[in-house]
């Protein structure tokens, strides 16, 4: 890997949807963009390769960013000339949706877990790294669902993004001597290969009850966060911004 002088970006989950539209947006914003992926090859290879052909600078790194010994090794590949600028946690856990009556502990807690296990490593490492240059971007992507339920079942993934956005504003107060900022994103729906199998109809209603009138696409998501680790708001720290076109004004 060879020295640069672009600002350094990490993406997780940055093969896929939001991730690799994250991926794309920050390194047409001039960032050299490391895209973390944990299966998928060929598609954080993809990402790598349009990004390329337009101009910028990625390369694909493999890990599993629950794992602590993975996520530490990923933050120094990811910034082998030692310098991360910006840090965007959007790998999140998956889970089945499930009312609370016939949700197995096991699996509730292991949500919760993952949820944070997926942040914990990469956040101290990188609060390391940016705190000795003085400056650095962090932004967690996680769900307006964390803000109360927007259908049954989703107890055990609502209950994990509220407990991100709260370790977000934790993380904030600590990384704010130090020259960082950390924010969080919180998407409603936005329409990826994961939410592919909602029927069409759901989709249909959820636009009609968004006041800008469509569901969100990634891109929509990916400029939000380009936004935040944007010199515009170099004083905006320990936020939750809300992309959802408006959907949850009307249950505040």
């Amino acid at each position: 890997m060879h020295a640069t002088t672009k600002p350094t970006a990490l993406v997780t989950g940055g093969s896929r949807g939001i991730g690799a539209a994250t991926s794309r947006e920050l390194a047409a914003r001039g960032y050299r963009v490391a895209v973390n992926y944990f299966s998928n090859r060929a598609a954080a290879r993809e990402v790598v390769g349009l990004i390329e052909a337009d101009g910028g600078e990625a390369f694909a790194v493999r890990a599993d960013v629950y794992d602590p010994v993975q996520a530490a090794e990923l933050l120094e590949r990811s910034a082998a000339d030692g310098r991360l600028d910006v840090l965007v946690c959007n790998a999140g856990a998956r889970f089945t949706p499930a009312p609370v009556r016939a949700l197995a502990w096991d699996d509730f807690r292991t949500k919760v877990t993952d949820e944070l296990a997926s942040v914990y490593t990469l956040t101290q490492r990188a609060l390391a790294l940016m705190g000795d240059r003085g400056q650095g971007r962090i932004v967690y992507v996680s769900s307006a669902v964390a803000d109360g339920p927007p259908a049954p079942g989703m107890a055990a993934h609502g209950t994990a993004k509220a407990a991100l956005n709260t370790f977000a504003r934790f993380v904030a107060h600590e990384a704010g001597p130090l020259g960082i900022t950390v924010n969080v994103v919180a998407p409603g729906y936005v329409r990826t290969e994961s939410s592919a199998g909602m029927p069409p109809e759901f989709r249909r209603r959820l636009a009609e009850n968004t006041p800008l009138g469509r569901v969100a696409e990634p891109d929509d998501v990916a400029r939000a966060i380009a936004m935040l680790v944007g010199e515009d708001a170099g004083f905006v720290t320990g936020e939750v911004l809300t992309v959802d076109g408006g959907h949850g004004v009307a249950r505040r």
